[in-house]
C-alpha cells in the first residue's frame, strides 16, 4: 500500500498561503492529510484533505490517554515536539496505512511521490533534508519500532511535559552545526528524533533515507525563482522539486500573495511573491517591484520613525 497518512494538527489561524497548500494536495492524492482543527476553511478542499474537529484541549487529552502525560502547550509551534509520538497519539486513525508522516500546511506541493526514490517503500523513514528530519514533511513506516522510538530518548518526558519548544521532531535546534557538517550522535544531549533515527539506523536496527534535498526552503534574490507547471515545481536550474517550503518569504510583509479564487495550472514564485506567467515574464511585474520596493521603504521609515520615538521618549524621562 503506497498510500501516507500525513498527521496535522493545527490551531488558530490558517496561513495565507492555504489555499495553495490544498490546491497542491489534489495532486498528490496517494497523500491524506487528516488535519485536527479549530479552523474553518470554505475554500476548495481536495477530496485526500479530510478537516477533523479538535482544538488544543482535545489533543491534549489524547496526549494524556496514549502517552500518560500531562501536556504542556502554550503555543502552536510546541505541537512540533510531540510528532516523533503521532503514530501512537493518532493510531486509530492510521491503522489502514502502512506508512505515516509529518508536515507543515506551510507548503506548496510538487509531484512529491514521483520525487521519492523508485524504492521508497523499502525505507522505514525518509527525510527530505540529508542533515536532520525533516519537519516540514517526513515519512515514517508504521510499526511499533517507529512509533515507539521517541521512547528511546532520555528526554522525551522532559520535553513533552515542558512549556520550551525543543525542535524534538527534527534536531533540537542544532541546525547550524549539523550544517556544517558535526555528527548528531556526538552533540545531542537531549536525543532528538534525528538521533534516535540516525542512531538506530547505524545499529541496523531501520532503513533510513537521508540521502536528497527535494525541498527548496528559501528564493534567493539573483533571478532565482521556482515554477509549478501542472502540479509539479521546477526550480531556476530545471531541477524538479517535492515541494516549497515557505519558512523564509512567509515572514517577509514585503511577500506577495495573491488572493485568487481558483490556483492557476502555472506560476512563478520569486522573492517578491508568486505571480501569474505573463506577469513573470514581461513589463507587469515591474510595476509589482516597484510597488515592493515604495513598500519597502515605507516601512523602513515607519521603524525609523517608531526608533525616534522611542529615544525621544527615553531622553524626556
Amino acid at each position: 500500500m503506497d498510500k501516507i497518512a500525513l498527521l496535522s494538527p493545527y490551531y488558530g489561524a490558517l496561513p495565507k498561503n492555504f489555499s495553495f497548500y490544498a490546491n497542491s494536495l489534489a495532486n498528490n492524492l496517494k497523500i491524506h492529510v487528516y488535519m485536527f482543527t479549530d479552523c474553518s476553511y470554505d475554500g476548495f478542499i481536495p477530496e485526500n484533505l479530510h478537516f477533523i474537529k479538535s482544538d488544543i484541549e482535545h489533543f491534549k487529552s489524547l496526549v494524556k490517554d496514549k502517552l500518560g502525560i500531562d501536556a504542556s502547550i502554550n503555543n502552536g509551534y510546541k505541537l512540533c515536539d510531540f510528532r516523533p509520538a503521532y503514530g501512537l497519539i493518532f493510531e486509530d486513525y492510521i491503522t489502514d496505512y502502512e506508512f505515516w508522516a509529518m508536515g507543515d500546511v506551510d507548503v506548496i506541493y510538487g509531484s512529491v511521490l514521483d520525487n521519492f526514490p523508485k524504492n521508497w517503500q523499502d525505507f522505514d523513514v525518509l527525510s527530505m533534508v540529508p542533515e536532520w528530519l525533516s519537519g516540514s514533511l517526513c515519512v515514517f513506516r508504521n510499526i511499533a519500532k517507529i512509533n515507539q522510538l521517541y521512547l528511546s530518548s532520555t528526554s522525551w518526558e522532559e520535553v513533552f511535559s515542558s512549556e520550551k519548544s525543543f525542535a524534538f521532531d527534527e534536531c533540537n535546534c542544532l541546525y547550524e552545526r549539523l550544517r556544517q557538517g558535526e555528527n548528531i550522535l556526538e552533540i545531542d544531549g537531549k536525543q532528538s528524533f534525528t538521533y534516535l533515527v540516525k542512531a538506530a539506523a547505524k545499529n541496523g536496527e531501520l532503513n533510513a533515507w537521508f540521502e536528497q534535498r527535494l525541498v527548496k526552503e528559501k528564493i534567493f534574490g539573483n533571478g532565482d525563482y521556482i515554477q509549478m507547471l501542472d502540479g509539479r515545481l521546477y526550480s531556476q536550474d530545471g531541477q524538479e522539486l517535492a515541494y516549497y517550503h515557505l519558512v523564509s518569504e512567509k515572514i517577509k510583509d514585503r511577500f506577495i500573495l495573491p488572493e485568487w479564487t481558483v490556483i492557476p495550472q502555472e506560476y512563478f514564485i520569486v522573492p517578491q511573491g508568486i505571480f501569474l506567467p505573463e506577469n513573470f515574464w514581461h513589463s507587469e511585474l515591474t510595476f509589482y517591484r516597484i510597488y515592493v520596493m515604495c513598500r519597502s521603504l515605507f516601512l523602513d521609515i515607519r521603524q525609523l520613525f517608531k526608533r525616534a520615538i522611542r529615544k525621544l521618549s527615553r531622553v524626556s524621562k
